[in-house]
């Protein structure tokens, strides 16, 4: 499915899917962890090529890399890599969800059947089938977020465990931030375990329970930290506080008008309720139950007939992963509910779309059980549930892989059209990698053009043209391009950006005066 999958999809389906991509072809050509895109202005230095993952993690670009070395640095190349990585994903829900029916004592027929449909599950939703196609934090994040709760019932005995725990956390937290809220999940099952504990050595047993993975955790993001406290001045980024502010999800290219808590405030209470309010619907629907029709459905109204019988605790496989899904679904559309609504959430989503593929196999099952002691059915016909989920899910999956599809190959078709476009109002590309901050072009699509130009794009702020202004003397950029306008540059008064003529509808084309220029 996953071979199948990718061959649908030529072309980076979305721009985070291009930068990861672009990262790995750097590094495997001798550039190393650079990206010719500039897309935020939150952290120096302010030019491309710059130094890569400013914001963004590179696990997703350093596992994609070793298939661009077998076979060529290319997007099929990391697509192949990342079909091995999601294949992994269907074991690991066959385990879990065999786990849970041994725990509830489900006849071994309908255990396997709930093993066996949950595996299926996870190999087939879609969710799952896009993240292989566009190479990027999604996939990585998902399996080792997902195995990293796996672990943790284990490590809570284990010290052993508890190291290789620490190891996928780190890897978990490298493939996304959001690796850190594992690591509380992980805090809360240890406080809940350490109950058991003799008051006088429950602070002991808290330590012995967290410090073999806090140590192994240490050793796989030190290294990282501290290229980046090198690199960026800070080992933590400094777009990441200020998503916490954003009004618009345009504030992500912001230049001169940057969040501040004191905007963010000024929206009132009703405003700022509704923001939370619209990402939780967003999240929920549009993340979790439309992309996994039927299942996430089944999943998640099957979560409250298992937490009342008592069937879901925490010290378990399943019971990690929902407390790992629901705690980053809690905390990204409370704190970050402008963000999440171009993908936050989305590319963090895996662990809670793996607990709800297990809930669901294990609520077909208990409803395919009532309806045979109903019908009185002499045979368990444990399949029936799961090909009936599977039979209404399968044109839904074809459906997203063939609009994904689709919309890839417009946008391949359209950006090499704009790019022949931009390449003629530009000077030579140098064959010297320039080293002064600067931009060739500014756009509203700077990832997409960066990576199909390969040159240095910068990207256009969401603010006056005065602001645009000052960002291409900067920048020393000669041309901005919009791609998805209309722009601000339109009620330009000041005559410095003049507009070319373009043959295609919707883009607008402008070259700097020389009047204007540095």
């Amino acid at each position: 499915m996953r071979l199948w999958t990718i061959a649908q999809v030529p072309w980076w389906p979305t721009e985070g899917s291009a930068y990861y991509v672009g990262v790995a072809r750097n590094l495997v050509e001798g550039r190393g962890l650079v990206t010719d895109a500039l897309w935020s202005y939150a952290t120096g230095p302010l030019g491309a090529p710059r130094p890569a993952f400013e914001l963004w993690m590179p696990m997703a670009s350093l596992l994609a890399a070793p298939g661009m070395l077998l076979w060529g640095p290319s997007l099929s190349a990391a697509q192949l890599t990342f079909a091995v990585l999601g294949a992994l994903l269907a074991p690991l829900a066959w385990f879990v969800a065999r786990d849970a029916a041994q725990r509830i004592s489900l006849p071994s027929r309908r255990a396997s059947m709930v093993a066996l449909s949950a595996g299926v599950f996870a190999a087939l939703l879609a969710p799952f089938l896009l993240a292989t196609a566009g190479p990027d934090s999604t996939l990585p994040f998902a399996l080792f977020g997902s195995l990293a709760c796996v672990l943790m019932p284990g490590a809570l005995r284990d010290r052993r465990r508890g190291a290789l725990l620490g190891l996928v956390l780190g890897l978990a937290y490298l493939s996304r931030q959001e690796g850190a809220l594992l690591g509380i999940g992980y805090l809360i099952l240890a406080a809940a375990d350490g109950r058991g504990d003799p008051v006088g050595s429950r602070a002991a047993g808290f330590a012995r329970r967290l410090m073999p993975a806090i140590a192994a955790g240490a050793l796989v993001t030190a290294p990282w930290l501290l290229r980046n406290a090198l690199v960026f001045g800070s080992p933590f980024s400094g777009q990441a506080v200020e998503n916490l502010f954003f009004v618009a999800n345009s504030d992500v290219f912001a230049y001169l008008e940057r969040p501040t808590l004191e905007r963010f405030l000024a929206q009132g209470p009703a405003r700022l309720l509704g923001n939370i309010a619209e990402a939780f619907r967003h999240d929920l629907v549009n993340v979790l139950l439309l992309p996994t029709l039927p299942v996430g459905l089944l999943g998640l109204a099957t979560l409250p007939f298992m937490a009342r019988r008592r069937a879901l605790p925490l010290g378990t496989p399943l019971g990690a992963l929902t407390l790992a899904g629901g705690l980053i679904f809690g905390v990204i559309g409370l704190l970050f509910p402008v963000a999440t609504l171009w993908g936050t959430f989305l590319h963090s989503a895996g662990p809670a779309l793996l607990a709800l593929v297990v809930l669901a196999a294990l609520g077909l099952d208990a409803a395919t059980a009532r309806i045979r002691a109903a019908r009185a059915w002499s045979r368990d016909n444990a399949w029936l549930g799961p090909l009936a989920a599977l039979v209404i899910a399968l044109p839904l999956v074809g459906l997203q892989v063939g609009l994904t599809a689709d919309a890839a190959r417009g946008n391949a078709a359209r950006f090499a059209l704009l790019s022949a476009l931009v390449t003629d109002h530009l000077p030579p590309a140098s064959s010297d990698r320039p080293t002064a901050p600067r931009a060739d072009v500014i756009s509203d699509r700077p990832i997409w053009l960066a990576e199909t130009l390969r040159r240095p794009v910068a990207a256009l702020p969401d603010e006056p043209p005065a602001a645009i202004l000052r960002l291409t003397r900067s920048l020393t950029a000669p041309v901005v391009l919009i791609v998805d306008g209309p722009s601000r540059l339109s009620s330009d008064a000041s005559g410095c950006f003049v507009p070319m003529p373009v043959p295609l509808p919707g883009i607008e084309l402008y070259e700097l005066s020389a009047r204007c220029s540095p």
